[in-house]
């Protein structure tokens, strides 16, 4: 009783020790952005006002915040789940951008099929882009004990330049001012959830995927295999678990749901791919799982 009362107790100790540092680490970041526009800014007085309340002053504004953090979402989910598993995925930009092209690849291949079976089509291709780029760096892991956290950096790296390539070739529309790829049909777009703001049905994806990593990590038994592999593969070895495939499978799975993000973005907004589309969402990826401590859900 008493050895069990101490455990909840430190337990809850560590917990409130790493509450503590994540609200640090916000509130942090939050002084220095209030340093920078004391710094640079020749109103800080209507900065600071439009920097805090300015997404919350509209329904439009507050709306378009709201589409902003879907591929976050994914792409958080994505690094989360790698963290898990113990291994690193820093590809999240060749890998959002990935399932983004494939995405369009994949909708203006099957321009007469059913809106329903198409939509499908274009996030699973998107998906398996993802998880294709990302589960090489498993593989090359597991054969040849090449670090992950360089692999899935350079493949990715290498990726964005051509993908660039593509839209500003062989892809580009040729109709639009724009540096863009050809554009999807219009009907495989995912419907808006509150007009004339950009946010559309993907925040619920974005959700129901949140759970169901959630429900995989910690209530199925391979999730108990992936963080076991994860906390100490040693260990999870001597209980009788194949270490080498959880190189493999968290990395097609992180990169699975990065890519989805890429597709997403296609059937929920932009409706083509343009250059350099992540813009940072990959790297801002990780910031998001670290910031909710590798929480599917805090994500």
């Amino acid at each position: 009783g008493r050895r069990g009362a101490r455990r909840v107790n430190r337990n809850r100790q560590l917990g409130l020790a790493s509450f503590l540092t994540v609200l640090a680490a916000i509130l942090a970041s939050f002084a220095i952005a209030v340093a920078l526009i004391f710094v640079f800014s020749k109103n800080p007085g209507q900065t600071l006002y439009y920097y805090f309340l300015g997404p919350f002053l509209s329904r439009y504004a507050l709306f378009n915040m709201l589409e902003s953090s879907v591929p976050l979402m994914f792409t958080g989910l994505g690094i989360a789940l790698a963290f898990n598993s113990g291994v690193t995925n820093l590809g999240g930009e060749g890998q959002i951008f990935s399932g983004a092209l494939v995405a369009v690849v994949v909708g203006i291949a099957i321009p007469a099929a059913p809106r329903a079976l198409g939509v499908l089509a274009i996030l699973a291709g998107g998906t398996l882009a993802g998880g294709l780029l990302a589960g090489f760096s498993g593989v090359l892991r597991r054969r040849w004990n090449v670090s992950e956290l360089l692999t899935t950096y350079l493949l990715s790296s290498g990726v964005v330049y051509v993908i660039n390539y593509l839209i500003l070739g062989p892809l580009r529309n040729p109709q639009k001012m724009t540096i863009e790829s050809v554009s999807i049909p219009a009907r495989f777009m995912l419907a808006r959830l509150a007009p004339p703001s950009f946010l559309h049905s993907g925040l619920l994806l974005a959700l129901a995927a949140a759970g169901a990593v959630y429900f995989l990590v910690y209530r199925t038994h391979l999730g108990y295999e992936l963080r076991a592999s994860g906390s100490n593969r040693q260990f999870a070895r001597y209980g009788g678990i194949n270490v080498g495939q959880y190189f493999v499978l968290p990395l097609v799975l992180s990169g699975g749901l990065t890519g989805l993000g890429g597709a997403v973005q296609v059937v929920g907004r932009y409706q083509s791919c343009f250059t350099d589309l992540t813009a940072g969402l990959g790297w801002n990826g990780i910031a998001v799982a670290l910031i909710a401590r590798n929480n599917p859900l805090a994500v």
